[in-house]
């Protein structure tokens, strides 16, 4: 891996949009093209992150004051504000679609408890490999989601709304990690192993919150659900096929999140998926709010 020599990114302004969506008109556990394994996959992505996303800002809190670099500075302190917004708003939906009928409450306490007895007592230089590996996969996941939106098709609003937004902002933020860690440690060999690692512990955790999720809502004997959840997710132009070659680029000796650009998703969601009136910081939102 090797510094990107154009510095630009650094001077992307990284803050939190203060959102505000309807949670509460989420209707349907199979609220995702009616199919219980789409919509079990995305819940348990939603009960990873309120544990997940405090863990990550965490493990850049260690080495904040060893950080030199005024601007990353600045981005490190967006980073944290939108990831703790995103553990927010997970949290708030975890609480609606166990009004559906998931037990998403059991999937985001295992995985509190995993961290506070186990991730807790890694290494900070772990925890923050760990915490850059999971931002580059959060991220091309993301920006695959804003290049093809037919992929969320069949979704609630509420639901598709609330990932959208997610989607950009580790877009926006999705160097910040990466930067730090080359700044303060600069192992790159020992960062490609924990990549490896990292996304087979990923994969393995999303998979076993799925089941969990779709077994408890009694639903889960559905095979033709099943069938079309593994040929969105790995058929051909599959979700998880489709990253595996931005994955392997970050085992290139050239790499830097934003080497393939991205600005310009920034950009189109702000065109295609941006609704003013969820910002709690716009005036749609004051007007929407004082009728």
């Amino acid at each position: 891996m090797a510094q990107l020599q154009n510095k630009e990114h650094q001077k992307l302004v990284i803050k939190p949009r203060h959102m505000d969506f309807p949670f509460g008109s989420l209707k349907n556990i199979k609220f995702f093209d009616d199919n219980i394994y789409k919509s079990a996959f995305m819940a348990g992505l939603s009960a990873s992150f309120p544990a997940g996303e405090t863990e990550f800002l965490n493990s850049v809190k260690n080495y904040r004051d060893q950080i030199k670099n005024p601007e990353l500075l600045k981005q490190v302190k967006g980073f944290i504000g939108q990831e703790g917004h995103h553990s927010h708003q997970h949290a708030l939906v975890n609480k609606e679609l166990d009004r559906l009928g998931y037990k998403t409450k059991k999937v985001e306490d295992a995985l509190q408890k995993v961290i506070d007895t186990r991730v807790s007592k890694f290494t900070h230089k772990f925890r923050l490999a760990h915490t850059v590996s999971a931002e580059h996969i959060t991220a091309i996941m993301a920006e695959f989601l804003i290049n093809n939106p037919k992929y969320m098709h069949g979704m609630e609003t509420p639901f598709k709304d609330l990932f959208f937004w997610h989607a950009v902002e580790e877009v926006e933020h999705k160097s910040v990690c990466f930067d730090v860690y080359m700044e303060v440690i600069g192992d790159e060999k020992y960062l490609a192993k924990v990549m490896k690692l990292s996304v087979f512990l990923i994969q393995m955790r999303l998979a076993k919150h799925m089941m969990i999720l779709a077994f408890n809502s009694k639903h889960w004997w559905n095979l033709k659900e099943f069938g079309s959840f593994i040929s969105w997710m790995f058929g051909k132009g599959g979700m998880w096929r489709s990253l595996r070659k931005p994955y392997k680029e970050f085992f290139e000796g050239n790499f830097h999140p934003w080497g393939n650009g991205g600005l310009e998703l920034i950009e189109k969601w702000s065109k295609d998926y941006y609704r003013p009136e969820q910002n709690k910081d716009s005036e749609e939102y004051a007007a929407a709010q004082s009728i």
